[in-house]
């Protein structure tokens, strides 16, 4: 079974939660109030961070807020394996 590594989860995780911000048309800055400011801290060092770096600033409890100001559950975390590799 195929498996994603490291860095496509992350592309695809923060691609997943931009998309949500954007289908609510909600700004960056109402994005971080709505989570709280160590949820919105912890998110921004996740997304900026090399891709080395990036999962020693990864926050479950950020991703939590964020999967409750969207209304989704675990789907959020979750990817469906790439069937198409060759």
């Amino acid at each position: 079974m195929p498996t994603m590594n490291n860095k496509e989860y992350r592309r695809k995780l923060i691609a997943r939660v931009e998309a949500l911000r954007t289908e609510a048309g909600m700004p960056m800055l109402r994005f971080h109030q709505q989570i709280g400011p160590v949820a919105a801290r912890d998110w921004a060092k996740f997304v900026a961070a090399s891709d080395e770096e990036a999962w020693s600033h990864f926050s479950l409890e950020a991703v939590a807020r964020i999967a409750n100001l969207f209304g989704v559950g675990a789907e959020l975390l979750s990817f469906r394996p790439r069937t198409d590799i060759q």
